[in-house]
């Protein structure tokens, strides 16, 4: 029991890192698990296939092992962890979303400065949201399940003239 206890400790810890500080309660958007799980594993191919064709001849076949595991399992299995477990909250005074980091970060709307959109590789394109404080740049992904509910909540609840409901308005 006691190595139980001492081995969940730094995974708790390191869980709880990942969150910010205090309850955040909001509308959770999770992200869609195609388009991430697409981006995972064409940023894990480049580098390993250069690494496979060019890379010193001993190791080529390791190489091609590990990108295969990479395509194959690392990309589903991380894909899927972050489209459940890492939603987009929101909710009538700020948004909880990732800086680039994954850092979990609580923006409140009056602190928004700019919105640019960006996108990350090929299939993911995501909302970069600047504010005051260069620590509390995120990244909103534009590819969630519920997309146009999320839009629809941002209309209603973010002020009119934010640059955040700016960027959803037709």
């Amino acid at each position: 029991m006691p190595l139980e206890r001492g081995f969940a400790r730094p995974w708790r810890r390191a869980v709880e890192s990942l969150a910010p500080r205090g309850a955040f309660e909001g509308r959770a958007f999770h992200l869609r698990f195609a388009p991430f799980a697409l981006a995972q594993s064409v940023s894990g191919v480049v580098p390993l296939l250069l690494f496979a064709i060019y890379g010193p001849t001993p190791l080529r076949f390791y190489a091609f092992l590990v990108l295969a595991f990479k395509i194959s399992a690392g990309a589903l299995v991380s894909a899927a962890i972050v489209a459940r477990f890492f939603p987009i909250l929101l909710n009538d005074h700020a948004l909880r979303a990732r800086n680039f980091w994954g850092l979990a970060r609580v923006v409140p709307f009056d602190e928004i400065v700019s919105v640019s959109p960006i996108r990350w590789l090929l299939f993911t394109p995501m909302l970069r949201v600047s504010t005051h404080q260069a620590r509390h740049i995120v990244w909103v992904p534009l590819f969630l399940v519920q997309q146009s509910e999320f839009e629809a909540r941002v209309r209603e609840w973010v002020p009119a003239d934010n640059p955040l409901r700016r960027y959803f308005e037709p």
